[in-house]
């Protein structure tokens, strides 16, 4: 439900359904997406690190949905991102969601 509201508020002209968390980041790179949001619990910190940096290299924006960095801690017993992840490919499309 809480996505369903962002996309209406956001008004998107076009919402692309792209499978997987490694696919979204190249839809991103390829500049074919804006933003990539997951709110959804499950997300684990593998499915994002590769692309996390790929992105960042490219000045996108990759963090949680509270806006708190992901955090990669090779001792932490559970490596999922409990908060979701909010992806923009740059600065200025972060603070147009927000």
């Amino acid at each position: 439900m809480v996505m369903n509201d962002i996309f209406k508020a956001w008004k998107p002209q076009y919402v692309s359904r792209v499978a997987g968390a490694g696919n979204k980041a190249v839809h991103l790179i390829d500049q074919k997406s804006d933003v990539y949001l997951n709110l959804i619990p499950g997300l684990k910190n593998w499915d994002m690190c590769a692309g996390e940096a790929l992105l960042q290299a490219m000045k996108a924006i990759v963090c949680d949905s509270d806006h708190k960095p992901l955090l990669y801690d090779p001792k932490a017993t559970d490596f999922t991102i409990a908060n979701g992840i909010f992806v923009c490919k740059n600065k200025k499309v972060f603070d147009v969601c927000n």
